[in-house]
């Protein structure tokens, strides 16, 4: 009886050995135990088809691959830990770079938590005979093989240390507090992918972006408009307007509106108290991976009325043009000019006209100078920054028209976010059919995850400016 019963237990230790190696998933399950002692193993269909896509990434089937999954996921722990081992089982001579937006952040953990669970006595007694961490090169951040393969951390600001790679993992490549509102931290992150990481992948090498979608902009939004990404997207709150689908099939098998990724996890009565404390944007973007909220974040869209004919002269108070230029030298290529022409009445504010365009100087005085001469308002007024100053002093002194300064005060979120009540109480109205309506409205949809927010700015100039200026000069009609 004791040979049998040792005989069955060598067996299934000989299945979970083949399984394990030839399956992602049966490693996952196989390594858990040793990478979360005393934690309970919860499955669940995610897990599965994360792991597919990066069975098919290492058959070279899916050479880049990006995975937005809220956090909690074990997005990391599948991608950053047990991939890197499994990979290193069916080929030792892998050369591995992994990133992170810190170099001391979740990226290094995980690199060390690999080559903790590579060198367990659970490791080691099944693969431990496929190779040997080299002496030499065996550090928690870079380390090496006796079958020349390496992995090496690395953090988004510093970038590659100048070696190539056959897989290349960026494991929240953004700093989720910054990357929402902060250009500058976007920017850090796109220009070492552009100038660094997409030059040392070795050909027919594959790239793995894991991360939540934090702005229209970011990372992922960059990468996919320039080649063909898979894009495996599980929001926590299932959205049936958008089904993951990839190479492989459709990936989300739920159904229901609102229907949660892992209640095991994480039931509704948690996501509910986890939603208050992200708030709309960050619910948008951490959980339900999308740069904004369905309706918008700080402006939900719905809150706009409409109209169809514009007020005629016997509604309108002042008609007012404000003008938001691109304020700084190196944005003249980048960043358009924006005019919005308002119509101020006993009822509300009508937005009667959006010009944008990207525009070097003397063109956009040209044209500030034809539209003010179209629209015969009652101001023109001009952010005073920059390109505006000038703008504002040589029309002063070249032309009759009525132009006005004026200030900002705090940045473009909070201003917008000061002004939002006078468009929540039903006070803003668009045209039911503009051309450039479309692109208004997504722009605000997204703000402040827009890719761009000059409209947003326009709007919330001409806000205040009624809010606390408007009428005290003399009245022009349309």
């Amino acid at each position: 009886m004791t040979t049998t019963t040792e005989q069955v237990n060598l067996a299934r230790l000989e299945l979970e050995y083949r399984r394990a190696e030839q399956s992602l998933v049966h490693f996952v399950r196989a390594a858990w135990p040793h990478l979360e002692p005393g934690t309970e193993y919860i499955h669940n269909w995610h897990i599965d088809s994360i792991c597919d896509h990066l069975e098919a990434a290492t058959r070279k089937e899916i050479p880049r691959l990006i995975i937005n999954v809220p956090p909690g996921s074990m997005k990391s722990t599948i991608v950053s830990v047990c991939w890197p081992c499994w990979l290193w089982i069916r080929n030792p001579s892998e050369r591995i770079l992994s990133g992170s937006h810190n170099y001391k952040g979740p990226g290094a953990r995980d690199v060390r938590r690999a080559r903790k669970l590579m060198k367990s006595d659970w490791f080691q007694a099944r693969w431990g005979d496929r190779f040997k961490f080299a002496g030499d090169q065996d550090e928690k951040t870079r380390y090496e093989n006796s079958k020349t393969g390496y992995r090496i951390s690395f953090s988004a600001k510093s970038g590659s240390t100048g070696e190539r790679g056959s897989v290349i993992i960026f494991d929240d490549p953004h700093d989720a507090a910054k990357a929402m509102f902060s250009q500058a931290d976007r920017e850090t992150v796109i220009n070492v992918y552009d100038q660094t990481l997409s030059t040392r992948l070795n050909k027919g090498g594959v790239i793995v972006i894991i991360m939540q979608r934090l702005h229209e902009v970011d990372l992922c939004g960059h990468v996919v408009k320039d080649e063909h990404w898979e894009v495996l997207r599980f929001p926590m709150e299932f959205e049936a307007s958008e089904p993951c689908e990839t190479i492989l099939g459709l990936q989300d098998p739920r159904t229901e509106p609102d229907e949660l990724l892992w209640p095991e996890q994480l039931s509704s009565k948690e996501l509910a108290v986890l939603k208050r404390r992200l708030r709309p944007h960050g619910t948008a973007s951490q959980l339900q991976q999308r740069p904004a909220p369905l309706k918008g974040g700080i402006i939900d869209i719905d809150w706009f009325r409409q109209f169809v004919a514009p007020p005629d002269a016997t509604q309108c108070l002042e008609v007012c043009q404000f003008w938001d230029t691109a304020q700084k030298a190196n944005e003249l290529l980048n960043a358009p000019w924006v005019c919005g022409t308002w119509a101020r009445t006993e009822t509300g504010f009508y937005l009667l006209d959006v010009y944008r365009e990207w525009m070097n100087y003397p063109t956009g005085k040209r044209m500030a100078i034809s539209l003010a001469e179209k629209w015969n308002p009652s101001a023109v007024v001009i952010e005073d920054k920059s390109t505006g100053s000038s703008l504002i002093q040589e029309m002063q002194r070249d032309t009759t028209l009525p132009v006005v300064p004026f200030e900002p005060e705090g940045d473009k979120v909070t201003r917008l976010s000061t002004e939002s009540p006078t468009i929540e109480a039903g006070s803003v109205y668009l045209p039911q059919s503009a051309g450039w309506l479309p692109d208004f409205l997504r722009e605000l949809a997204t703000f402040p995850a827009s890719d761009t927010m000059d409209q947003a700015d326009m709007l919330s100039m001409a806000l205040k400016w009624f809010r606390t200026r408007g009428g005290q000069g003399g009245i022009r009609y349309l």
